[in-house]
Parts: C-alpha cells; sequence; structure tokens
C-alpha cells in the first residue's frame, strides 16, 4: 500500500473522532467520564476480538502482550490528563495545548528513534502548530495547573502515535490494538470504580447507551483498528500532522450537528 492511500485512511479517522466530539460531550452530564470511557473500551474490544478471535489466538505473544499494554498505558494516560487537566483549565486552552502533540512526536521521533524530519514535515508541523494557534487563540492565555496536566496529555498522546508506528510494524497489528483496548478499559474501569462509584450502573438512559455504542463502535474499534493497520504504511509525523486536524472537523460537525 502506497503511503498516500495510508494516510486517506488516517484522514478518515480524524472526521470519525470529529463527528463524535459533539455526542460524547452531550452525555457527560449523565455518566461519569471513566465510567464511559471503560464502556467504551470494553465493546470495542469485544468487537474486534469477536471478529479476530482465530488470528488472535494463533498470533497473540508476550511480546504483543508487552507492546499492546506498553501502547495502551500511553492511550490511557492521554485519556487521563486531559480529563482532570480539563477541571482546571479552559476548553479552548486545552485544544491547543493537546495539539502540541503534533511537535512533539517529530521531536522525540528523531530523538529516541531516529526517524528522520524532512522538510515536508517540518513544514506541516509548523503550518498546524499556526492553526491550532489561531483555532484556539486566547488574549489572556496563562499556564496552570490544569495545563501542566494536559500538556502531559499531549506527551502522552505523542508517545501512542510513535509506539503505533513503532510495534504495529513489528508484530501482528490485530491483537496488537486489541491488547491496547483491553489495557484502557482495565485502567479507566480501576478509577471509575474508585472514584466514581458505582462504576457498573446499567440504568443509563438509552441516549447514554446509544452514546457508548456509537463511539464504542466508530469511534474506538475501527478508529484504532484503521490506526494500527494504516499507520504503519506512513510516518508518525505525518500521522501526527493528519490528527491535528481533528478540532477543526469537531468544530465543523458541533456546527452542522
Amino acid at each position: 500500500m502506497k503511503g498516500i492511500q495510508a494516510e486517506i485512511y488516517l484522514l478518515g479517522i480524524v472526521i470519525i473522532w470529529g463527528s463524535t466530539f459533539a455526542i460524547i460531550k452531550g452525555v457527560l452530564d449523565q455518566i461519569p467520564t471513566f465510567t464511559f470511557l471503560a464502556y467504551r473500551f470494553l465493546l470495542a474490544a469485544l468487537i474486534l476480538y469477536l471478529i479476530f478471535w482465530k488470528r488472535i489466538k494463533e498470533n497473540i505473544d508476550k511480546t504483543t502482550l508487552k507492546k499492546g499494554s506498553l501502547i495502551g498505558i500511553f492511550l490511557f494516560m492521554g485519556y487521563a490528563f486531559q480529563t482532570v487537566g480539563l477541571k482546571y483549565t479552559t476548553a479552548t486552552k486545552a485544544g491547543f495545548i493537546t495539539g502540541l502533540s503534533v511537535v512533539l512526536v517529530p521531536i522525540i521521533s528523531h530523538f529516541f528513534i531516529k526517524e528522520k524530519i524532512n522538510r515536508n514535515s517540518v513544514i506541516g508541523v509548523i503550518l498546524a502548530f499556526i492553526g491550532l494557534w489561531f483555532l484556539n487563540y486566547s488574549s489572556s492565555f496563562s499556564f496552570n495547573l490544569g495545563d501542566f496536566l494536559v500538556l502531559l496529555c499531549a506527551v502522552s498522546f505523542a508517545l501512542h502515535i510513535i509506539s503505533v508506528g513503532l510495534y504495529a510494524k513489528k508484530v501482528d497489528y490485530v491483537p496488537l490494538v486489541i491488547v491496547q483496548l483491553a489495557t484502557v478499559f482495565v485502567l479507566c474501569l480501576l478509577i471509575a470504580i474508585i472514584f466514581e462509584r458505582p462504576a457498573l450502573n446499567l440504568s443509563y438512559s438509552l441516549h447514554v447507551w446509544w452514546a457508548i455504542i456509537l463511539t464504542g463502535v466508530f469511534a474506538t474499534a475501527l478508529a484504532f483498528y484503521m490506526q494500527n493497520r494504516f499507520q504503519r504504511y506512513s510516518t508518525a509525523t505525518k500521522t501526527a500532522i493528519i490528527f491535528s486536524g481533528e478540532p477543526i472537523f469537531a468544530a465543523v460537525f458541533a456546527y452542522l450537528l
């Protein structure tokens, strides 16, 4: 597969994520965040397991479990730091700081996995950074605890992108993505049980369950399957640049919906 084809699929992920922002925002006042994430990632992991159980049984090994768990931890940290950070900062600032992962990916990749940074990638990163700045700019921009936590979120998401690009080429990406999703589910469930009791309340509204199903199937199972499958044919830096378009699609769908 050519890189450009893979990157079109990666853009499709961004469109999916952008389209679910309004859906998620509409239910988080009815269900605790980590409880929602636990249900969402459990559903996604189960769906992919039911589809690919034979392939998983044949190809999963200790290396896949270790690498998938590590990638899953990075993904969980991204959601966790973002969720807690949003309590202490504004959504506008959080959107901009989270978008800094597009800058962090090429830097971390260059120094730790020796990925070369070409001129086109540098230009893309700069343009993405400028776009994020104008999209989220506020004249009263300051830095507080919430901003620091969201910055850790950006680092975590950057590490997730880099590690997917690194390990999805070395092991079967199907069991790799399922281990990732299962890891996020377990960690979210633990947080939900500790801080959001009762974590497994089944009396949520139909609207909440539809949100769990839609995000679990499309924004999680399909999206992360596509990322692990198609990022192998691109670079971490290009993936980060593509993913930086998520706020734009979120704004478009929020306006349309």
